[in-house]
This record gives C-alpha cells, structure tokens and sequence, in this order.
C-alpha cells in the first residue's frame, strides 16, 4: 500500500475517533437566546460573532430560530448580531469534564 494511502486512511479513523469524544452533551440542556425554549446543546447553533468573543459559552440558538422563513437568524434579510448579546442574557454554562482525554495522534 502507497504510504500516502495509507496515511490518509489513518487520518479518517483518527478523525472518527475525534468525533466520537467531540459529539457528547446528549443530556446537556440549554436556553435558546431567542425563543428561550430548554433544547439540547448538541441541536442548537451558535451566531459567529458572539463564538468569537466569548468561546464555548457562546449563546446559543434553536434550529427552529435559526431556520424560520418569516423571522429566521439565518435569512438574508436578517441582523446577524448575536440575539443573545443584545438582550444581556447570561452566557451559556460550560461544563468542564476534565477526565476525557482525546487522542489527537495518528496509528501508525
């Protein structure tokens, strides 16, 4: 096998390994800056601005919110400003599970 093969075929099975650790957070509730429903972390998406400044407690936002046609976050027409950010609301909680270790290296 051509090293280059080989070494891409390890590249998608250590990605697969990263996504395994990175998904997580099935249970892990949170509040739509928007419609402030309760939703899933993993179901929500986060406005580019407010990920850059302030990480992994962003504020976050339902698919609902993000996809209506009339008043949807992500329609042309729309304010990109974070939702969140305007209305003062707390950032979202960051649980830190310090007992996973994601194995970033490749199998050689």
């Amino acid at each position: 096998m051509k090293k280059s093969i080989k070494k891409s075929m390890n590249l998608k099975r250590s990605n697969k390994r990263f996504k395994k650790y990175i998904k997580g957070g099935q249970e892990e509730k949170v509040k739509c800056c928007i419609c402030e429903k309760e939703i899933d972390k993993n179901n929500t998406l986060v406005p580019r601005e407010c990920l850059m400044k302030n990480g992994s407690a962003a504020h976050r936002i339902c698919q609902d919110c993000w996809w209506n046609s009339e008043s949807g976050f992500a329609r042309e027409d729309a304010d990109h400003k974070c939702p969140g950010c305007i209305k003062k609301l707390p950032l979202t909680a960051v649980t830190k599970n310090n007992s996973e270790v994601i194995d970033l290296t490749l199998d050689e």
